[in-house]
């Protein structure tokens, strides 16, 4: 019987890898878009998109999590159901209700033409909720296969709908559609891989089982709303303090610096939730910084290297009207280093049933953010993109330093990051020597210059973390070897 741990770890291996190639066409796709579509216009659907998602957030309990953590033994098809008629009740609802009066709303963020997407982001996402509980029986069963699989094709198939509609003429709307599609995939998968019994098997409704949900969800869905807003919510300040079109490059630049922790940190937060939850209660805190340690070995370079090949990267695959989004992708891989260590600390306190402590970290995070951009917007966007990082920054010191209370040592979760941290600092300065080396013997080419600096920081952060963070470059060697034999050797799902 493979360990619980080794599970883990080959499932969030799996995630990441059979999705990675999902991602890769998506962020390709995205960028292909900005060729077909003006600024003004992805911003509009930014717009849509933000709204629709706040009026979801607040129909949401903390669902998916109760069907991991609570959802167990004989009480399994009880919870299993209220939860999914909870789920599909208030979200109905509620996007029902944006879907028809989502365009009071626009006016906030100088978008009014926004308008016309929110009916069809709102189907979208009503779409991809039926699937969130069957998602999240997966999840409790560490079924990791159909999770990787609906994401990868999800991505795929979003990207080719969208470059195709918008190529054809169809403007924003091939945005709305793609999504329509990707969440009617993304569902079908979810359900189809679960089995509709799973979760549609009903039972007896019981006032007090919905009295057990909000006490369990109602700090989690206000954490929810934080973290999402944190997420979401700065797009609106945005266009609304520099227009839609300089949010366009603002999002776009965010979605960049996003993806190590979209990629990799989400996809190891959804594996460990369910494990966290079935180890025991005294083996969490090791757990914990060993996940922490191993997700900065992989983070942290990644999110320095989008620092270091922005400028290039940039002036290579877009145009001149997106010529913007360089300097601002350099401020926001800041984010990249922190937001995954907030999902490995949000996983711990979840499983530990902390949800009213992660509640506050992510208030803290939003009032951090939000306020930070309105009073850094009068020196620009550069400036005030800088609040995310601050704000991510001090949510990740903060949560180290609450878990700590819990039995994880502080001491090993910060020697892991600044151990990882001297790497990178190794890397960036071996691709800007050699930059700078390039530079003066007259080869300026941005496309050598990225080519080179994905090699030069590839290579010298190899080294580095293998001689400054031996024993984790060690466990995480360990890892792989053992997630490689087992696929060789067809493993458990």
């Amino acid at each position: 019987m493979m360990s619980l741990a080794r599970k883990t770890a080959r499932g969030a291996a799996l995630t990441i890898l059979s999705s990675m190639g999902g991602r890769v066409v998506g962020a390709i796709g995205t960028l292909v878009l900005t060729r077909f579509l003006s600024r003004d216009t992805m911003g509009e659907v930014e717009v849509a998109t933000v709204i629709v998602f706040t009026a979801s957030w607040f129909s949401l309990f903390g669902f998916g999590q109760y069907v991991i953590v609570r959802g167990k033994g004989d009480e399994e098809a009880e919870v299993i159901w209220h939860c999914t008629v909870a789920n599909l009740v208030l979200g109905g609802a509620v996007l029902g209700f944006i879907a028809l009066f989502g365009h009071l709303f626009t006016p906030f963020a100088s978008a009014d033409h926004a308008a016309v997407y929110v009916p069809g982001m709102a189907l979208s996402t009503a779409i991809k909720r039926i699937g969130s509980i069957p998602e999240k029986i997966l999840l409790k069963q560490l079924r990791f296969r159909p999770l990787a699989l609906a994401a990868a094709l999800g991505e795929i198939t979003f990207a080719v709908v969208t470059v195709g509609l918008a190529a054809a003429g169809l403007g924003g709307a091939s945005i709305v559609i793609g999504n329509v599609v990707q969440s009617l995939l993304w569902s079908g998968i979810m359900i189809g891989a679960a089995g509709v019994r799973s979760w549609t098997t009903p039972t007896p409704l019981r006032w007090a089982r919905f009295v057990d949900m909000a006490r369990f969800g109602v700090p989690l869905a206000l954490e929810s709303i934080a973290h999402n807003a944190a997420r979401y919510w700065d797009n609106l300040l945005m266009a609304r303090f520099f227009k839609p079109a300089t949010m366009a490059s603002y999002k776009l630049a965010y979605n960049l610096a996003d993806i190590p922790a979209v990629q990799v940190g989400e996809q190891i937060g959804q594996a460990l939730l369910p494990s966290m939850a079935l180890l025991p209660p005294e083996r969490r805190p090791r757990a914990l910084e060993r996940s922490a340690a191993l997700l900065s070995l992989l983070i942290f370079p990644m999110a320095v290297g989008l620092a270091l090949i922005a400028h290039p990267f940039v002036a290579v695959v877009l145009n001149a009207e997106w010529q913007g989004v360089a300097p601002l992708l350099v401020v926001l891989a800041a984010l990249a280093i922190f937001r995954p260590i907030t999902w490995v600390l949000g996983t711990y306190l979840e499983a530990q049933a902390q949800t009213s402590r992660l509640m506050f970290l992510e208030f803290g995070k939003l009032v951090l953010l939000l306020g930070g951009i309105a009073m850094l917007a009068p020196y620009g966007i550069q400036v005030a993109a800088g609040a995310v990082g601050v704000a991510y920054g001090f949510n990740a010191i903060a949560g180290v330093l609450l878990v700590s209370r819990e039995g994880p040592s502080a001491w090993r979760l910060f020697k892991a990051f600044a151990e990882t941290t001297l790497a990178c600092v190794v890397m960036a300065a071996a691709v800007l020597g050699v930059r700078a080396g390039c530079v003066s013997i007259g080869m300026t080419s941005p496309l050598f210059h990225l080519i080179v600096g994905v090699v030069v920081g590839a290579g010298s952060y190899i080294v580095a973390a293998l001689i400054i963070c031996r024993e984790t470059a060690r466990d995480f060697l360990t890892l792989l070897r053992d997630v490689v034999s087992r696929r060789r050797g067809g493993g458990d799902e």
